[in-house]
């Protein structure tokens, strides 16, 4: 992305809402390596996504008790399943670098999406335990897998690709774009009605080659080589030209050094254990796939010499290691399960409370509305608030996405919806960008994916969770058939929410006084 000037006071409103745009088009070729493939995998991710529970409760879990339950645990399995993998696996762009990863990534989620697809064809008979239920967990295993891969190497390549000036917009773009193929399954419907949920899954699988295919011919070694060294040169350049004192940097064999010899955090030690624990006591047969993703984790650790000093440097030096910063991205947890609701509660909820109207016909239009305004809002409101504080973004942003909440738990009509997705979307347009952004930037150089990966974390224990509740909350409060209190649904997940910015808040003098402000 070429270097744009910052937010120019001398640019009139339109000039800095169009700028974004227009510096999108001008990015350079190894940014749309990226980018291509980051739409194209957003648009298969969330359009499956919205899928999985109905095909789940409806087709896979038809005639097993609580189908809805069970149906969130299976979206729990592929939700929580990718954080953790984040968490085991974002380093690996690091140290294989970004192009090599993001193919890897495209092979196992395309293998993935072939056998998950696969599976209604190979065993027609369903039910739990049932050679089409287990097939499908065998292919989201590797969809998991691949995606601990693909995320943090796609936002290694935004931090590698750009300069401090064009990286605030590389990201949000970057998460714009992933937005903008979230949007495109609610032109789903017809497929949907044609060849159904299972023959929709077959088309995205098809996407997922078309991801492939963009990342290998437009990410090339020689363009890879040369957008890191066109970066480096920038970077050099901004540095020269800002006069302001640098701190010293550690060489690679003092950092080491600093490295090996520091202790490893009590809080890290009962992460750790938390992380185990949700995999053991998860609901089974779901607790296996994540056992298996962590059991993956370890190898990798302990791959070589020395595992057991090498698992403590590890610990000791992950980003969670950083009391602040854990209690920081923790704090995010409660609004962050409206997300979660976005797949897990919005299409059913659409189709049961709002029946015989045309919002519960076409749910997906609206299930699928908050990735459309995201794209459109995030580069407006990244060339607006750039030079804004990004505690403060983080305060403001989390309440305004924790407040709508509020307006469906008062009214279940039309106009309640629609003023709740398009204030919760700005909401998150205000922080979630400025969050990932600042992730990547504090982490120490070559450490971006590992950073990202752990920026994800928190969604673990979301998606470990919602979903535990989630499926019961829609089968006592939406059910398909029977007496439905929705409003009393959103009321708790409102008060959820809400606690956020609370906690923000109420930590500002302490996690505040020392947050980093790059904008």
């Amino acid at each position: 992305m070429s270097a744009a000037p910052e937010n120019d006071p001398q640019q009139t409103p339109l000039q800095q809402i169009t700028q974004p745009f227009i510096d999108l088009v001008h990015a350079p070729r190894a940014l749309w390596g990226i980018n291509v493939a980051y739409f194209l995998e957003g648009w298969v991710y969330f359009g499956m996504l919205g899928y999985l529970a109905i095909h789940f409760s409806d087709f896979v879990f038809k005639g097993v008790a609580n189908p809805d339950v069970n149906s969130h645990h299976m979206v729990m399995v592929l939700t929580a399943g990718i954080t953790i993998s984040m968490f085991f696996f974002g380093s690996v762009a690091d140290k294989k670098g970004v192009r090599t990863t993001l193919l890897w990534a495209f092979i196992l989620l395309l293998v993935g999406r072939i056998i998950w697809s696969a599976a209604p064809l190979v065993f027609p008979k369903t039910g739990m335990w049932s050679g089409m239920h287990l097939m499908t967990m065998a292919g989201i295993l590797l969809v998991v897998l691949g995606y601990g891969l693909y995320q943090p190497a796609a936002y290694a390549g935004v931090r590698q690709f750009t300069n401090p000036k064009t990286a605030p917009m590389g990201y949000a773009m970057l998460y714009a774009l992933m937005n903008l193929g979230g949007w495109l399954p609610t032109f789903f419907t017809f497929v949907r009605e044609k060849v159904g949920i299972t023959g929709a899954f077959w088309v995205y699988t098809g996407l997922t080659v078309l991801g492939l295919l963009a990342t290998w011919l437009i990410l090339t070694p020689r363009v890879e080589r040369e957008a890191i060294a066109r970066a480096e040169r920038e970077r050099k350049e901004i540095e020269a030209a800002d006069k302001t004192p640098k701190e010293a940097k550690p060489t690679a064999k003092e950092q080491a050094a600093l490295d090996d010899a520091r202790p490893v955090p009590i809080h890290m030690w009962f992460t750790l254990a938390a992380v185990a624990l949700c995999g053991i006591f998860a609901p089974k047969p779901y607790g296996y796939i994540l056992a298996a993703v962590m059991l993956a984790g370890v190898g990798v650790l302990a791959s070589g010499a020395g595992f057991v000093n090498k698992s403590k440097v590890w610990l000791a030096n992950h980003p969670l290691s950083d009391v602040k910063f854990f209690f920081f991205i923790f704090a995010l947890i409660p609004v962050q399960t409206l997300f979660t609701y976005n797949w897990l509660i919005l299409p059913q909820y659409l189709e049961r409370a709002f029946a015989g109207g045309f919002v519960s016909q076409r749910f997906e239009v609206f299930s699928n509305l908050n990735p459309i305004l995201i794209f459109i809002a995030v580069p407006m409101v990244a060339a607006l608030t750039q030079k804004k504080n990004v505690y403060g973004m983080m305060i403001a942003g989390t309440f305004v996405m924790a407040l709508p909440a509020f307006f469906l738990a008062f009214s279940t009509t039309i106009y309640s919806l629609l003023a709740y997705l398009l204030v919760m979307t700005i909401g998150e347009a205000m922080w979630q960008p400025r969050f990932l952004q600042y992730a990547a930037e504090i982490a120490p150089e070559g450490r971006t994916g590992a950073y990202m990966g752990v920026a994800q974390f928190p969604w673990f224990l979301t998606k470990m969770l919602v979903p535990l509740y989630s499926g019961l909350a829609l089968q006592k409060y939406v059910p398909a058939e029977g007496h439905q209190d929705p409003q009393r649904m959103w009321l708790m997940f409102a008060v959820v929410a809400i606690v956020s910015p609370i906690l923000l808040v109420v930590s500002k003098g302490w996690v505040g006084r020392d947050f980093k402000t790059k904008a």
